[in-house]
């Protein structure tokens, strides 16, 4: 059977996102033995530090590893800190001291200073807490905020809360806390902030229920106040007369999660009148409606922002941006909130996205403008909002699903610094210019770090191609390597291109060349920037190209139709399906497949959990580049239960890389 696949279903010239940006931003790859990036911090001086996680079996507990870096995203120092297995926040002090805090192998809260050359770390101060976030002045004095259940937790003489949380056979209460230390670790100031009610419906279900309390942002204002955020299910934290939600939608209910709300505070350690203001964050009165406030920045006027994630119910006010709603879930995920000087009230409000959505981090930039990263499926991203929240200055997609981050920082000079958990790192500068964000698989979108010759690849950024589409060429059988004056270089190699736009180039990856590792350039008219480096590797399959319309495999039911939920594929018929990096070396890199059945060589595998399929054919797709193989293969029949199969492919051999699709079949 011949098939043929429209160029429409593979090499679409569409750009997944409507990326716009201001200044370039550098893309690196971070060395993947440093392990899997968990902070992110600015220096004063120009240095970007990421804080990773080592694990090994060789260690009972990971390692925490800091790797220095500077704005080029040249490699400067490491250090690694085997007594910090789970770091939890970092800043830098106004000495440009590395501050890092989290949970030893005991569970206590530990905070480690390093100096800006990484040298050495010195262990400052200790809590009986969960520390997870903190800040710093001008002075170096250190301020901390998180979650204990502690009776020893240390509080000072005269400070806002001092009984410790209640608890008794069954269980106990959590309190957040503020503790401020001096540059030498010295506690001048700390006290609990929590309270021990709540409301739980469910019998004995309730037995040892307690308010819990976790602060998990913290900022100052101009006057030195203290400002904590965080979720809470706690009945009774203290709240202000003419506090923006003076009640709490919270607590536990048998059967469903825990009912979080958020709270926002603000405490002055230095008056009588400790408690500025204090206010609750509510999201709906339906159940388990759970708020988290992950993020929070404070502008001059002492007006206070937060982030996080919430279902629906949050003010969402006219005139402030917003973007698009993914799925079904309008008005749950992430969210933004900028909340007034005294907590009475909410300036704007915004929210996006669907469940799972939110907003990890936030600050302000020198101009006062919002800078936010966002976890969202399909793709996390980096944005800068107007003050007013009106405007949508920047918006940065990222290369990958994220579920925990991206991380961000600012840097010294007043950009970002935003890295993935892929290891992709991103550095603004100062200047404008076009800005590679992404080097994509193909065929599963995937940012990639190591390639094979002769695969498909596409490149997402800003400014990277010419304003106006631009398709193929073809001279002499293979796709050329320029388009409108623009070429993407491996190791000096041109690549042959397929499709370029401003914000998308698809790609073939020329043939391996040494080193192993090799520089990626982007040549415009105006000039040539320089991008990731990455490996390349001899990969006889890099993954089953996707129908992102559908989410299953871009494949062709034995009618020719298009594989979907709606025109699923029968019991015992023959279905063809497309991989990425094929080269047998009957086609030159980046020549197109003529309209002759060319079958490969290579051995060629389809099977599932329980056995393997018969293959109708395997080889070159017919009119589409080299690096397009094609393969039918006959259904099962019966099928399995479920509408939809899923299929791995192995070429090659028994032993190497195998690729995952997913097609819809008949019930």
């Amino acid at each position: 059977m011949t098939l043929r696949l429209a160029r429409t279903l593979l090499l679409t010239g569409a750009s997944l996102f409507p990326a716009i940006a201001g200044n370039q931003i550098l893309l690196r790859n971070l060395d993947p033995l440093d392990g899997t990036p968990a902070l992110l911090a600015g220096g004063t001086n120009g240095q970007i530090y990421v804080i990773s996680t080592l694990t090994s079996n060789l260690t009972v507990q990971p390692v925490s590893r800091v790797v220095e870096l500077d704005l080029t995203g040249t490699r400067l120092a490491s250090f690694d800190l085997p007594q910090l297995p789970r770091p939890t926040a970092a800043i830098t002090d106004s000495a440009g001291n590395l501050i890092l805090v989290g949970w030893n192998a005991s569970s206590q809260g530990t905070v480690f200073k390093l100096d800006p050359q990484l040298h050495g770390a010195a262990v400052i101060a200790t809590l009986p807490a969960a520390i997870r976030a903190l800040t710093s002045d001008s002075a170096g004095n250190i301020y901390l905020t998180g979650t204990t259940d502690s009776n020893t937790f240390p509080v000072t003489a005269g400070a806002y809360q001092t009984n410790p949380p209640v608890s008794d056979i069954h269980g106990s209460a959590a309190y957040a806390f503020v503790t401020e230390v001096t540059p030498a670790g010295k506690i001048v100031y700390s006290t609990y902030f929590g309270s021990d009610a709540t409301t739980c419906i469910g019998g004995s279900f309730c037995i040892g229920r307690f308010g819990v309390t976790t602060g998990t942002a913290i900022a100052l204002d101009s006057a030195g106040a203290v400002v904590i955020a965080g979720s809470t299910t706690a009945t009774a934290l203290p709240t202000t007369p003419g506090a923006f939600e003076p009640t709490c939608v919270c607590g536990y209910i048998i059967g469903y999660p825990d009912e979080n709300a958020g709270f926002v505070a603000k405490l002055q350690p230095t008056v009588a009148q400790q408690l500025q203001w204090s206010t609750y964050l509510n999201a709906s009165q339906a159940a388990a409606p759970s708020l988290a406030v992950s993020g929070i920045a404070i502008d001059s006027a002492g007006n206070v922002i937060v982030g996080g994630n919430a279902p629906p119910g949050l003010p969402a006010t006219p005139g402030v941006f917003q973007f698009p709603a993914v799925g079904s879930n309008q008005g749950e995920g992430a969210f933004l909130l900028k909340l007034n000087n005294t907590g009475t009230a909410v300036d704007w409000g915004t929210s996006f996205g669907n469940i799972g959505a939110a907003v990890p981090a936030l600050f302000l930039d020198t101009q006062g403008r919002i800078v936010f990263s966002v976890q969202l499926a399909p793709s996390s991203f980096v944005a800068r909002v107007s003050a007013s929240g009106s405007t949508l200055i920047d918006f940065y997609p990222g290369p990958e699903i994220s579920t925990a981050g991206p991380l961000l920082a600012l840097t010294s000079p007043g950009g970002l610094a935003a890295v993935f958990q892929s290891g992709a790192l991103w550095i603004e500068t100062a200047s404008p210019g076009p800005s590679v964000l992404n080097i994509a698989n193909s065929a599963t979108g995937q940012y990639s770090t190591t390639i094979s010759s002769g695969a498909l690849v596409t490149l997402y950024g800003v400014g990277i191609g010419p304003a106006t589409p631009t398709a193929s060429q073809i001279e002499n059988g293979v796709f050329t390597s320029s388009l409108a004056g623009y070429q993407v270089l491996f190791n000096g190699v041109p690549a042959p291109l397929l499709y370029a736009d401003s914000g998308q180039i698809n790609l073939v990856i020329p043939g391996l060349v040494e080193p192993d590792i090799i520089p990626v350039q982007l040549v415009t008219p105006a000039g040539t920037v320089d991008g990731p480096s990455i490996s390349l590797a001899h990969i006889p399959v890099n993954g089953v190209f996707q129908n992102y319309q559908t989410g299953l495999a871009a494949a062709l039911n034995q009618d020719v139709s298009v594989n979907s939920p709606a025109n699923p594929a029968n019991a015992g018929t023959i279905v063809a399906v497309f991989v990425n990096a094929f080269s047998a070396g009957d086609y030159a890199i980046g020549a197109l497949a003529g309209d002759a059945i060319v079958s490969t060589s290579l051995p060629v595998y389809v099977f599932d959990d329980f056995r393997s399929y018969n293959i109708a054919f395997a080889g070159y797709a017919p009119g589409l580049v080299d690096s397009v193989m094609q393969i039918n293969f006959q259904l099962p029949d019966p099928l399995p239960a479920g509408n939809t199969f899923i299929f791995y492919v192995q070429i090659g051999g028994v032993v190497g890389p195998v690729a995952q699709g997913q097609i819809a079949v008949a019930p």
